[in-house]
């Protein structure tokens, strides 16, 4: 899979890069840390076995992991993410609009966004929201930022390590992640819960997708599912997949009581009724349900 789409994109390595550094931007803005370092549970292997990984870049301006990774994501999920594979991203920020009316967020940070399949929704579900989005990876920030540009989207993307960012205290309405910590330590979604803490407003919300948790999942379903730690180069799924929101909120100092878990329908899934042409998903699209758990600050 990761061949099919490393080949075409490295004949036009060339061009596809340059977009990013010649265009003035319109929208939103890209501001890139060349003193960051990825974290060791990021370096250590290939996540998704994607070669290189998020961050690898053949020269200060590439692009090259982010297009391979927004080809690959397609391919992989069989096209039921949908055209732009946003369905994570449309899922949840559509719930939150729906079912949690009271939530009008005025700032909103997407965390390890890569290139900004999950973050662009929040624009179109809250457009009158400003939007930001941070990620470790350089290749895949520049990518999304080009990506959001030619979709005429305002997202504001930084290079940051979700753990400890540069933002100052309470400055967000709504934090939120998608498919993010099942990539990272158990030591470093401590952090990051705690960091979240302290961006929020009083009252402001985390919300975070996932693929859903192993409590009250049939043993074997279970065991099938956690082949993907060992052969998918996602060593820290399986814990992930244990994770008590509630132990998360009495941990970092959110309302407990605020605490919701529910499974949300796919809103792809939920459009395929009002399309008239099913495109490459075929008789697989459509993702289903998705785990959301969040808490208030």
């Amino acid at each position: 899979m990761w061949k099919a789409c490393q080949i075409p994109i490295s004949r036009h390595w060339e061009k596809s890069h340059k977009p990013t550094v010649t265009s003035k931007p319109k929208h939103g803005s890209l501001i890139l840390n060349h003193e960051l370092k990825t974290p060791s549970y990021l370096s250590a292997v290939d996540i998704h076995c994607q070669p290189g990984g998020y961050d690898w870049e053949k020269s200060d301006n590439d692009t090259a992991a982010g297009a391979i990774y927004d080809q690959g994501v397609y391919i992989y999920a069989m096209g039921r993410m949908g055209p732009l594979n946003d369905d994570i991203g449309l899922s949840q920020a559509s719930y939150i609009r729906d079912h949690m009316p009271t939530i009008k967020p005025k700032k909103i940070l997407d965390l390890g966004c890569a290139v900004g399949h999950s973050t662009i929704p929040y624009k179109t579900v809250f457009p009158d929201a400003e939007v930001h989005a941070i990620d470790i990876g350089a290749p895949v920030l520049r990518y999304a930022h080009a990506r959001a540009e030619s979709l005429e989207t305002s997202v504001y993307f930084s290079q940051q390590n979700a753990e400890q960012t540069n933002f100052s205290n309470s400055s967000f309405d709504l934090i939120v992640s998608h498919i993010l910590l099942h990539e990272t330590s158990t030591k470093a979604i401590s952090n990051i819960m705690n960091e979240c803490h302290r961006l929020l407003k009083p009252g402001g919300w985390m919300i975070h997708s996932e693929t859903p948790p192993y409590a009250n999942m049939d043993p074997f379903d279970a065991f099938i599912l956690d082949w993907d730690a060992k052969h998918n180069n996602e060593p820290f799924w399986s814990a992930s997949h244990e994770l008590d929101p509630r132990e998360i909120a009495e941990t970092s100092g959110f309302n407990e009581n605020t605490v919701f878990e529910i499974m949300a329908p796919s809103a792809f899934e939920l459009s395929k009724s009002k399309r008239t042409n099913i495109f490459q998903g075929g008789d697989f699209g459509g993702a289903g349900l998705w785990y959301i758990f969040g808490m208030q600050k």
